[in-house]
């Protein structure tokens, strides 16, 4: 594939995992909109970086952890336009409302928010604050590859489900995503985010980690099946939501416990 063509793809990626407007005058077509998974790993990539910028900097004019840990969440939030907190608070109304499947599945894409969204988007991020905030003050210095993994494992793991995953519905963006995929995509995709994740598990601290996300991703493709019957939009961005407070939250347990 010609070079340029992987530009336009990157900036396709751009637009729709993050705020950035970068593709408003491109064509999206399924296979590009396939392709463009390949760079979200990246992306996570690029928002933990300006992320841990944003924190050695901050870190280094003494700013409180609290104050650190609350401007990190609102930085991300801001560069992924809230894309995926959405996706979160869907997924929570849906299952809180204990209706069947099909109504779940009517509740996901209805854009009203009720009662649970708020509580359940008001946990995730208090959740998320904690790890965050108790994280500094148990470990003082945090490691790169640490840093990063709460920003690009969730993301690999929501091209792996984006990928495998069997779509709740004909229609929607799990399934356009999966009709211009190739098994070729997918194989070459799994070679990418196995390398990503073992350079960060060679590199991080706390590998531990790594073990408690596994288990993780395990009891949740469980939950979203039996909940939805396969994968939405509004589960990937759960899965990229959920997935960052739980490396945050996994982060600091680990840390206090002293585990390798």
């Amino acid at each position: 594939m010609a070079v340029k063509e992987w530009i336009v793809i990157a900036r396709l990626a751009l637009q729709f995992f993050t705020i950035l407007p970068t593709a408003k005058t491109i064509q999206w077509t399924e296979k590009r909109t396939a392709k463009a998974l390949y760079f979200l790993p990246w992306i996570g990539a690029c928002i933990g970086a300006v992320s841990y910028s944003l924190f050695v900097g901050l870190e280094s004019l003494g700013v409180s952890s609290v104050t650190i840990a609350v401007l990190l969440m609102v930085a991300s939030a801001i560069l992924t336009g809230g894309l995926h907190l959405d996706g979160w608070m869907d997924v929570s109304d849906a299952y809180f409302s204990h209706q069947p499947r099909e109504k779940k599945l009517v509740i996901l894409s209805d854009p009203n928010i009720g009662a649970f969204a708020v509580l359940s988007i008001l946990a995730l991020l208090a959740l998320r604050f904690s790890g965050i905030n108790e994280l500094m003050n148990t470990h003082q210095s945090i490691d790169l590859a640490t840093f990063m993994s709460a920003f690009i494992l969730p993301r690999i793991v929501a091209g792996w489900i984006l990928l495998w995953g069997q779509p709740a519905k004909e229609t929607g963006l799990a399934s356009y995503f999966q009709k211009g995929s190739t098994e070729r995509q997918k194989w070459i995709y799994a070679t990418m985010s196995i390398l990503m994740i073992a350079g960060l598990v060679y590199f991080m601290e706390n590998k531990a980690v790594i073990l408690i996300g596994a288990m993780a991703v395990f009891i949740w493709i469980k939950f979203y099946r039996a909940q939805f019957g396969g994968i939405t939009g509004d589960v990937v961005g759960a899965t990229i939501e959920g997935g960052e407070t739980l490396v945050w939250v996994s982060m600091w347990i680990c840390y206090l416990f002293g585990t390798v």
